[in-house]
């Protein structure tokens, strides 16, 4: 490990990096629901063995002649909190990569006691971590090892060979191009440099011109609503999206198009321009197998006028074909292409990230399915962890910026989906949230009525 660090951020984990504000920390959430008896000490034991595997989840910035180095340190501190009923996720207030390692964590049950070590009953576990360490799809894959490890220590499960290689971190971010692959994806970027045009010149629509002043995160930072939809409700999305002829992807973000357009009209917020929603895109190959958590991942950017906003087919087929286009043409690259250009132009992303300008009204980002493949028993499509432990639910929500009001990320665990709606609590209210996820869920079909045109007031 001392030959891996110090470790350069790459340009894509320096722009996480250097957008980190003080009132929008860019911090990643991830919980996971456990129900049964739980151990403390045990947890704490198999998590150190973990993070020895995902180095980039114990480490920190450091700063030198103005290049930004990953330096492993030391384990994160374990916090505990009552769980309440109301709040699924305890109050948190970002993490600051220069002092403190990317991750942070927080057991939550009803014995909040500090020498009790035997949780029984329902027990969450919320993962904070700093977007510049990992993606996802990398917080994902380091709760699967722990929880693995858990169930090996308690004698539930044999004892999983190592599943990562911690000195592939040394080329992340370059993607293994082979000759034919870079003239492949080179060949494709010309869309990409249109889609870099429309990105800059496309004047982007806010939520709502409120705009928070704070210095801080607000004091129900992270604000999130969810909905755990039941295995009936999961089908009938899979089919509404059968039946348009769309991905489940293509539906989410037809649905957040046209809750925003819904909220933007009962509010009176019409603007001429462009609704954003960012997708966050996963790079992996099976060369990343045993990549540990880290960023494999980039962004593509859809643009809609709010006028153009209908629940009619060719808004859905214009959605899939676009999304259908991306993925053809390799254009999840361009963003990875165009923050290493401007890093090697302009040094710094400081520039860009202080620009008062919105560039993404929303982010909408669909894990899939989580856990399916864990080498653990399964019960009607539950991870057991141990005789008396059993994970019952899974949710993950992305960070927000400043004038990107909305993040919404969907999952699927023992065939129920969850949507999870963060919201910025500092310009909406929990009314306004409630409001757009009803909107979301309108336009899957799981409330009444059947298009995002329909909902009153």
């Amino acid at each position: 490990m001392s030959t891996l660090f110090p470790l350069r951020l790459t340009p894509f984990e320096e722009y996480m990096l250097v957008d980190n504000q003080p009132a929008y920390p860019m911090s990643c959430f991830f919980m996971i629901k456990l129900q049964g008896r739980f151990n403390v000490l045990v947890f704490e034991s198999v998590l150190r063995k973990a993070l020895e595997s995902h180095p980039l989840m114990t480490s920190l910035v450091m700063e030198t002649n103005g290049q930004f180095y990953w330096q492993n340190t030391k384990i994160p501190v374990i916090a505990r909190s009552p769980l309440e009923d109301k709040r699924q996720f305890p109050a948190a207030e970002g993490i600051d990569l220069f002092h403190e390692p990317s991750l942070k964590i927080s057991i939550c049950n009803r014995n909040t006691h500090p020498a009790e070590v035997e949780l029984d009953g329902q027990t969450n576990i919320i993962f904070e971590v700093h977007h510049s360490a990992s993606d996802a799809a990398g917080i994902a894959r380091f709760i699967e090892d722990t929880l693995c490890s858990y169930a090996a220590q308690q004698g539930f499960a044999d004892e999983q060979k190592e599943t990562v290689e911690p000195t592939l971190l040394a080329r992340r971010g370059t993607f293994r191009l082979n000759g034919h692959s870079i003239l492949r994806i080179l060949s494709k970027q010309f869309w990409g440099i249109f889609r870099a045009w429309k990105f800059l010149m496309n004047r982007i629509i806010p939520l709502t011109p409120k705009k928070s002043d704070a210095l801080k995160p607000a004091a129900d930072y992270p604000a999130i609503l969810h909905r755990d939809l039941t295995v009936t409700e999961t089908q009938s999305v899979r089919q509404r999206a059968k039946q348009l002829g769309i991905t489940i992807n293509d539906l989410l973000i037809c649905a957040a198009f046209g809750a925003m357009k819904n909220w933007q009209e009962q509010h009176a917020e019409k603007k001429k321009g462009f609704l954003r929603i960012a997708v966050p895109t996963n790079l992996r190959t099976s060369a990343d197998n045993r990549m540990p958590a880290a960023n494999i991942v980039s962004m593509v950017f859809l643009d809609r006028k709010p006028e153009n906003i209908q629940p009619v087919e060719s808004f859905y087929q214009g959605i899939r074909n676009e999304m259908q286009h991306i993925k053809q043409c390799d254009l999840g690259w361009a963003f990875i292409h165009g923050l290493t250009l401007y890093k090697r132009i302009f040094g710094s992303f400081r520039k860009m990230t202080q620009q008062n300008r919105c560039w993404t009204t929303a982010t909408v980002s669909n894990l899939g399915r989580l856990f399916v493949d864990v080498p653990l028993p399964i019960q009607e499509g539950r991870v057991q962890i141990d005789d008396s432990l059993e994970l019952i639910g899974i949710e993950s929500s992305p960070p927000i910026r400043s004038s990107t009001a909305l993040g919404i990320c969907v999952m699927t665990y023992a065939d129920c989906m969850t949507i999870n709606l963060h919201y910025d609590s500092g310009i909406l209210t929990y009314s306004d949230a409630q409001s757009i996820l009803d909107s979301v869920l309108q336009s899957l079909e799981l409330t009444n009525g059947n298009h995002f045109g329909d909902r009153k007031g």
